[in-house]
């Protein structure tokens, strides 16, 4: 049994919804709360995501959970030899050496404080995962792709629900995401690796 699926509405998040709902919160991030109330409806509007939500039917002034989706992709050329050849191997066999996997970015997903430890986050991740594989969906998308909290609970439960790190140390993906200038930059950071705030994680949705 689903509780999305047999207790909620699923719906794009509008004005009309945040104004006759109670304020959205997940208990324990502000940033992402305030995102949700103030913010999302201004990406919508400048196509930089859309944001969804599940909505209690008993009560629809109750959101459930929020989650919202851009389009993205898998850079492959730009990782390292071993790397990008068990890419290549994993995701297509060698049929085709694509220089990028199209994916979907979860950029944001949250659930109400009084639903956490429901198991809603992995349904949204599962609902998530179908919808883009179904025949409804209008453009390629091989992957699912987040940028997930760097703290353990959070990478622990992608972990959990199929994601993969796309790379194991944190100064790799540094260098990925944000690629040295000069060889003396490259030097600097490796020897001085920063912590990321976010982790590049992905799933195959084929898988």
């Amino acid at each position: 049994m689903s509780f999305l699926a047999d207790q909620c509405t699923f719906e794009v998040l509008t004005e009309k919804i945040l104004a006759e709902s109670n304020p959205f919160t997940c208990g324990d991030d502000p940033d992402m709360d305030d995102f949700f109330r103030k913010d999302a409806l201004t990406y919508a509007r400048r196509r930089l995501g859309k944001t969804y939500c599940f909505r209690l039917e008993a009560d629809k002034r109750c959101i459930v959970a929020c989650f919202t989706l851009s389009n993205d992709s898998i850079r492959i050329w730009d990782l390292g030899s071993s790397k990008k050849n068990a890419m290549w191997k994993e995701i297509t066999n060698r049929e085709k050496m694509l220089s990028r996997f199209p994916g979907v970015l979860i950029g944001r997903l949250a659930v109400a404080k009084e639903y956490i430890g429901k198991g809603i986050g992995s349904e949204i991740l599962d609902f998530i995962k179908f919808w883009f594989l179904s025949e409804e969906n209008k453009t390629g998308c091989r992957l699912a792709i987040v940028d997930a909290k760097n703290e353990a609970h959070v990478l622990k439960f992608y972990e959990k629900n199929g994601f993969k790190f796309l790379f194991r140390r944190e100064i790799d993906e540094d260098l990925y995401t944000m690629p040295a200038k000069t060889e003396e930059e490259q030097h600097e950071r490796l020897n001085h690796p920063r912590k990321l705030n976010t982790r590049l994680m992905y799933c195959d949705l084929i898988d």
